[in-house]
């Protein structure tokens, strides 16, 4: 089969680590071109796909450009690109979210289009996101109308699409809640060779991966240690939605050589941090909010808590108590890992569901 990939991702966030792993297994047997847009280029592409187009578009520096001008020049080139993937008369054609619009322009120019959409645009749609309320009246004027004009856009290109997959059931009906669509779930993946099992000494009791902000859990976590006379050894690695931080070589590393891993975000789509500790057995405390919800068993591959101090204090004290039960949840973690969450499943999956659809292959 031809198959082309678009997106406008940022260089090292989990979607993009998506289309890159999709990109290794299905060109083995298959021809895949990348299609993306980005200030800067990859180096990598050239080595995972069969052939790369590269588009440069910087980004004003300026936010009032940025959501005007910027918007414009970015619709033309998309018409642009869509001219080329038009011609090669693909099979499939894969597009990606854009970090400028969300559901990105292309939609509108091409046929016949499969559109991940890994979450809807928080912007408009997650509480979390909601317009502060001590800002100049100016401000808030201008968020107002800047947001309705987003959504537009995003609504609009969503549409255009023929078939929507997501990453989770929670994913899924939040889309169908702000779209009306029924997206078809995909569940992502973790390199299992890559994220395995380490003969490493144990050094931290916990391991907090993300920046701290309340959107991360931090405050959480930082209100339940507050209750110990001794705390636990906690270490904080950073890794932002753009993926910038720790390396996925050092974070190995720190996963293997934590006892828990927690994970704390609220309202999280689907993500890969529980999947990467799992997938090197190690135990995981996580919120029972959204993707989460469905990565981690609650009793067998970790546990599940309210957004509660009390209760996640007791959840890590009874795993640091408990060497058994705590390796004993690694090995369950893996193991799930290993037969539900691996690259090749998700893409094996992801041919099943364009196979079922309407869309010609």
């Amino acid at each position: 089969m031809k198959i082309a990939f678009f997106h406008e991702l940022t260089p090292l966030s989990g979607a993009r680590k998506h289309v890159d792993e999709y990109g290794k297994i299905l060109s083995k047997e298959n021809t895949v071109d990348l299609y993306y847009v980005d200030d800067i280029e990859d180096e990598i592409a050239p080595q995972i796909f069969n052939n790369v187009h590269y588009f440069k578009f910087n980004s004003s520096k300026k936010r009032f450009y940025r959501d005007s001008l910027d918007l414009v020049k970015l619709f033309s080139l998309h018409r642009k690109i869509a001219k080329l993937i038009n011609k090669n008369n693909y099979d499939i054609i894969f597009i990606h979210p854009s970090k400028y619009t969300q559901a990105p322009f292309l939609l509108n120019f091409v046929k016949d289009t499969v559109y991940f959409a890994p979450e809807t645009l928080r912007l408009v749609y997650d509480p979390l996101m909601a317009i502060p309320k001590r800002i100049s009246l100016f401000k808030r004027y201008y968020e107002i109308f800047n947001r309705k004009v987003r959504k537009i856009i995003d609504r609009n290109n969503i549409f255009r699409a023929s078939l929507v997959l997501t990453n989770s059931e929670f994913s899924r009906d939040n889309i169908y809640k702000a779209y009306s669509i029924n997206a078809k779930v995909c569940y992502l993946g973790v390199d299992t060779e890559k994220f395995y099992p380490k003969d490493l000494k144990k050094l931290y009791d916990l391991l907090f991966i993300g920046d701290k902000s309340s959107i991360e859990g931090y405050d959480l976590l930082n209100e339940t240690l507050k209750s110990y006379k001794k705390e636990p050894l906690v270490k904080y690695v950073t890794r932002d939605k753009a993926g910038n931080g720790v390396s996925e070589t050092d974070l190995v590393l720190e996963i293997n050589r934590a006892r828990i891993v927690l994970t704390l975000s609220k309202s999280e789509p689907f993500g890969l941090i529980p999947l990467e500790g799992m997938s090197c057995a190690v135990a995981v405390i996580a919120v029972s909010e959204g993707g989460f919800k469905e990565s981690v068993i609650d009793g067998v591959t970790g546990f599940l808590i309210k957004r509660d101090k009390l209760e996640l204090k007791q959840k890590i004290d009874l795993l640091l108590a408990n060497d058994s039960l705590r390796k004993k949840m690694g090995k369950n973690a893996r193991q799930k890992v290993l037969a539900k969450f691996t690259w090749e499943e998700s893409v094996e999956r992801f041919l099943q569901i364009i196979k079922d659809s309407k869309i010609k292959m």
